[in-house]
């Protein structure tokens, strides 16, 4: 999917978890965000969850997932202690913007000010905005 395509995203900085986030929003904005039965693969190695806000008759289509996941190397490093450590590494789905913890990504026609404005009241969201097509440089590499 190419990030020029007819649709929108809006980044959201938060410490929450994702079904957290996805109830926080549901909740303060009256959205429906529920969690999809297809999460996002991303090289076809990990997975990413996935939530849906769907409404055929108002034209609604949403989706919200998270930027930010961890890997962690499938061998433990054996060190001279009691435990093995395993390395992590955290990588993002959209690499040209690794600082967003989340999206929600907009396929539709619909205003999304309102529901900016509303997600910035929502505490420990530090931060809300749309993200400018422009600044897309990369195509999306997770399918659902």
């Amino acid at each position: 999917m190419s990030p020029k395509e007819n649709y929108k995203l809006i980044a959201i900085h938060s410490n929450l978890s994702i079904f957290s986030l996805a109830y926080q929003i549901n909740k303060y904005c009256f959205t429906d965000f529920v969690r999809s039965n297809n999460d996002l693969k991303v090289e076809n190695k990990f997975i990413v969850t996935h939530f849906n806000w769907n409404n055929e008759k108002k034209g609604i289509s949403f989706e919200l997932f998270e930027n930010k996941f961890k890997i962690e190397d499938e061998e433990p490093e054996l060190i001279d202690s009691l435990f093995s450590l395993s390395i992590s590494k955290e990588l993002s789905l959209i690499k040209s913007h690794k600082e967003v913890d989340f999206f929600i990504k907009q396929n539709c026609f619909f205003s999304t000010s309102n529901l900016i404005k509303k997600m910035s009241k929502i505490q420990n969201i530090s931060l809300t905005y749309r993200v400018p097509n422009s600044e897309l440089s990369e195509n999306f590499n997770f399918v659902l």
